[in-house]
């Protein structure tokens, strides 16, 4: 009878993969928790997105051009994103003076009370994450994450990856 091998090639976890790991599944827990509230306000992630970036830019009226740039998607998932937004009515897209080819997309107040909406998912999300934390403790993991963003500076990792690499997915 022929017996088998295993091989037990586990490698043991570092505290630092440990912590990686933890971290890592904080910030998927935290995401997946704020997307199902989101999605119960009536409202697509990439429409969310969007509006909160129309929201940081109130007064400015950007371009779809300039929102795929500052989203880092493409313009056709701009442009499908804001059609459902402008049959919502929650934007308003108008065409400039200057260029009939430039749409000017402006947040409406529908918009904003969607927005606000938004940041109370986030607030409480946010409250009950950090649940039984100190003040000094909060403090302490800022702190922390502080010292990581700045390490990983150091190492030479990109300050927002995500930013700079636009995906090519459609949106919603």
């Amino acid at each position: 009878m022929e017996q088998k091998q295993t091989c037990e090639c586990r490698i043991p976890d570092s505290p630092y993969m440990r912590a990686v790991g933890l971290f890592i599944r904080v910030m998927r827990r935290h995401h997946a928790c704020v997307e199902r509230r989101i999605g119960d306000l009536g409202i697509h992630h990439s429409q969310h997105r969007m509006l909160m970036q129309l929201a940081k830019r109130e007064g400015e009226r950007p371009s779809q051009k300039e929102l795929a740039e500052a989203m880092g998607i493409s313009p056709a998932a701009v442009t499908v994103t804001l059609k459902k937004l402008e049959k919502e009515g929650y934007i308003c897209r108008s065409m400039t003076d200057e260029d009939n080819r430039r749409n000017e997309i402006r947040i409406t107040e529908k918009g904003l009370q969607k927005v606000m909406e938004s940041r109370a998912v986030f607030e409480s999300t946010d409250t009950e994450m950090f649940a039984g934390f100190s003040p000094e403790e909060i403090a302490t993991v800022i702190s922390f994450m502080e010292r990581l963003d700045h390490n990983l500076d150091a190492a030479g990792a990109p300050a927002d990856p995500i930013a700079k690499a636009p995906r090519e997915r459609k949106e919603m």
